[in-house]
C-alpha cells in the first residue's frame, strides 16, 4: 500500500491528484503544518519533514517533481508520462523540472517575501520582482500551449499536474495571472480530469484550489 503524506491546499496537492489519475491504491496522511512531529512515520519518509512525500514497502521519494515522476513511472498504464525512448518524453523531463526550478519556486518572493530578508522594507521591493518573474514565466508557457494540448505528448501526464497546482495558486491574487487564454483554457482541461476532481473534492479545495474551510488542514483546526 502506498501512503502519502500531505498538507491540504499544499503542493501535496499535485501527488494527491496523480495518484487518483493513476488509479492507485493508496491512503493519506495528514499533517499537521505546525504540528509535524506527530504523524507517524513522516520523518522517517523524508527527514526534511516537507510534503509530498510518499512511501511504498521500502520505497521512499520526497520533492514534488521526483513524487509525480516516480507515480507516472509506477502506474505507466495510466499514460502519465511518454514511454522512455519516446521523444516527448523530453519535454515530460523538461516541464517537471522547469516546474520545480523555476516556476514553483517562483512564487516564494510573492508568496513570503519576508522568508528571504528580515528587512520589512525590502519586501515590497522583492515581492514586485517575484511578480515580474512570475508574469515572465507565464508568458514562457502561454508561448507552448498555444499550440499544444497538452504539455508532454498526446495524454494529460503529472506535468500538467503540477502546472495545473502552480497556476491555480494564482486565484489568491487578484491582480495576478500566470499566462494568459492558452494557460486557462489548460487549466480547466486538467481541472476538468475526473482523478484531479477527486483530488481536490477530498483535499476540500474548490475549482480554483482555494479552501472551503481555511481554518482547517486535513478537517484539523490550525
Amino acid at each position: 500500500m502506498i501512503t502519502l503524506f500531505q498538507i491540504t491546499g499544499s503542493s501535496s496537492f499535485a501527488a494527491h491528484a496523480a495518484l487518483e489519475c493513476a488509479g492507485a491504491e493508496y491512503e493519506v496522511v495528514n499533517v499537521h503544518p505546525q504540528r509535524r512531529d506527530e504523524a507517524p512515520g513522516f520523518a522517517d519518509t523524508n527527514p526534511l519533514k516537507r510534503v509530498p512525500a510518499l512511501r511504498d514497502g521500502d520505497v521512499c521519494v520526497s520533492e514534488t517533481g521526483a513524487v509525480l515522476m516516480w507515480i507516472a513511472d509506477r502506474f505507466p498504464d495510466a499514460h502519465l508520462a511518454p514511454p522512455v525512448g519516446h521523444p516527448a518524453r523530453a519535454d515530460h523531463y523538461r516541464w517537471i523540472t522547469w516546474c520545480a526550478n523555476t516556476l514553483h519556486v517562483g512564487w516564494w518572493p510573492v508568496m513570503v517575501p519576508r522568508a528571504y530578508t528580515p528587512e520589512e522594507s525590502a519586501w515590497p521591493a522583492m515581492e514586485a520582482q517575484g511578480r515580474e518573474a512570475m508574469t515572465r514565466h507565464g508568458q514562457h508557457l502561454e508561448r507552448w500551449l498555444q499550440s499544444h494540448e497538452w504539455l508532454a505528448g498526446d495524454h494529460p501526464g503529472v506535468s500538467d499536474i503540477y502546472v495545473y497546482m502552480i497556476a491555480g495558486w494564482g486565484s489568491y491574487y487578484e491582480d495576478l495571472q500566470i499566462g494568459g487564454d492558452a494557460v486557462a483554457d489548460h487549466y480547466a482541461r486538467v481541472g476538468a480530469l475526473p482523478g484531479v476532481a477527486r483530488a481536490r473534492e477530498r483535499d476540500d479545495l474548490d475549482e480554483r484550489l482555494k479552501r472551503y474551510h481555511p481554518d482547517l488542514r486535513g478537517g484539523q483546526p490550525l
